[in-house]
């Protein structure tokens, strides 16, 4: 089996660390001091444009990396589609097959699987190319 690339964790997002204040606890004469993070309220508009365009960039990261998986995915869909259509064609070859049972087959499933409302013309076109001998060897 082809192996993908294991997704990698979503960048976390900077104005939602913004809006937590941070407590970060410091002994003083037995007193607790808190720091807290500035609020969105609290920053500027150059800085609340500078903190949006850094997380749209996180976000922007964050999605190429998932439209690269999800493009390994559906390449290793079409191998294994390849693979498994010459397989079958083999096995077609080698045994025959009853296309008008086949076709059958395929409008009931297509009607039932969409209410009546699918066509089933392209899956029956494929059965047909998968169905029909092909040369072994190419001039």
């Amino acid at each position: 089996m082809a192996q993908t690339k294991p997704a990698k964790k979503a960048a976390p997002k900077t104005a939602a660390k913004a809006a937590v204040p941070k407590a970060e606890s410091k002994s003083t004469n037995s007193k607790l001091v808190k720091k807290v993070a500035p609020q969105l309220g609290d920053l500027s508009g150059e800085q609340l444009v500078v903190e949006n365009l850094s997380t749209l960039s996180s976000l922007v990261g964050t999605l190429s990396e998932t439209l690269d998986v999800l493009v390994q995915k559906v390449e290793n869909m079409a191998y294994h589609l390849i693979a498994t259509e010459e397989v079958l064609g083999e096995v077609v070859n080698a045994t025959g097959v009853d296309l008008a049972r086949v076709n059958a087959r395929i409008r009931a499933k297509i009607a039932a699987g969409t209410d009546q409302q699918g066509d089933p013309t392209r899956a029956i076109d494929i059965a047909a190319t998968i169905a029909s001998p092909q040369p072994k060897f190419k001039k």
